[in-house]
């Protein structure tokens, strides 16, 4: 059985992804699994195959040309698609509408996949409930696939990210080699996306406050090289020991340290799904451009702010209108409060912390 799952995207998207992969595999463990991505150029993505590799959850990472209008380089997939010979497409996409979704299903049926699972117009779609929240992308993901149950998305063995040993050695040594031997705080405040940046002012004064609080831990900062310098600037305020790993580890390199880490606090982003895949209880602080919920990290103990204004859903990138005031009414004080919540309850369900801000 050849099996091709069709998915772009970066860090986060394929932390979210987990369950419905490993749906894939169990369904046929024998299969030749290979995955059909974008190879990201951006210094702030991470490819698939970084975070995927022997993992025994793909086998094969093919490029897909995104934003391409070049109608030569879809011909070469194609022919490379039939040449596979592949039985099944699975789509793990983000959805884009039913136009899109019929065009993909009409491109697998010209490379010559004859089965082709996930690629309903009706059950694609985000589901929304009453309150204006939605379900999980990764229970969305999961409904794509015959057999699998949405409700996998609990059960942590469902998205828990696989480290190799390797990796736990070197974020042992690195750890030791900066003298971190103590409980520390990771923290990540870079985004790819300008709209989800709560700022640097910010960092800075919840960096300082919680430094003055939690003397006896340490801070450790990860992200992407270009954070490097801003994460070095916020850290100065911390008042014992900091690491700045921004732009020094692979992803699961990031992993293999988070995994280590008392608590997590960041945006809305892919270390913030990678924390959460190792089982480190997050304290995420969301800008509203997504409906509450959908890409809330999985698993329990995690809090999450989130301030649901009446332009919640927008999904901008950039605001300038609104000059992102969902998430800059979230305020340093509200934010050392949740961090403390956590810090001092050792386990417990995740707490959504989602306001409605009058118009």
């Amino acid at each position: 059985m050849r099996i091709l799952i069709y998915r772009l995207g970066s860090l986060g998207d394929w932390c979210v992804a987990l369950p419905a992969l490993r749906a894939v595999r169990q369904r046929d463990p024998d299969a030749q699994i290979a995955l059909l991505t974008n190879f990201p150029i951006a210094t702030k993505a991470a490819t698939a195959a970084a975070i995927l590799e022997n993992t025994g959850l793909i086998d094969e990472f093919i490029a897909y040309p995104v934003g391409t209008r070049n109608p030569w380089r879809l011909l070469s997939l194609l022919v490379q698609l039939r040449r596979s010979k592949f039985d099944m497409v699975v789509n793990l996409a983000a959805w884009r509408g039913p136009i899109k979704v019929k065009r993909e299903a009409a491109f697998f049926h010209l490379a010559g996949i004859r089965e082709r699972v996930g690629f309903s117009t009706v059950d694609g779609e985000l589901r929304r409930n009453m309150d204006g929240s939605a379900e999980q992308e990764a229970a969305r993901l999961l409904r794509r696939i015959p057999s699998s149950n949405p409700a996998d998305i609990t059960n942590i063995e469902s998205f828990r990210f696989a480290l190799a040993e390797r990796d736990l050695q070197w974020a042992k040594q690195t750890l030791s080699k900066a003298s971190i031997y103590a409980e520390f705080i990771a923290v990540s405040l870079g985004t790819k996306v300008p709209a989800k940046d709560w700022e640097e002012a910010n960092w800075c004064d919840l960096i300082r406050q919680l430094g003055q609080q939690y003397a006896g831990m340490s801070l450790v900062l990860i992200g992407a090289v270009d954070e490097h310098e801003r994460s070095r600037r916020c850290g100065e305020h911390w008042s014992s020991k900091v690491l700045n790993l921004c732009g020094t580890c692979t992803p699961r390199q990031s992993a293999a340290v988070l995994a280590r880490a008392r608590l997590f606090i960041g945006h809305d982003s892919g270390p913030m799904h990678l924390a959460a895949a190792v089982g480190t209880r997050c304290v995420a602080i969301f800008a509203a451009r997504t409906p509450p919920g959908q890409w809330f990290p999985l698993g329990g103990g995690h809090r999450v702010i989130y301030h649901k204004t009446d332009c919640y859903g927008c999904g901008l990138a950039v605001c300038t209108e609104q000059k992102k005031k969902c998430l800059l009414s979230v305020t340093v004080i509200e934010v050392i409060s949740v961090v403390k919540e956590l810090l001092d309850s050792p386990t417990g369900a995740q707490v959504n912390h989602v306001r409605t801000l009058p118009d």
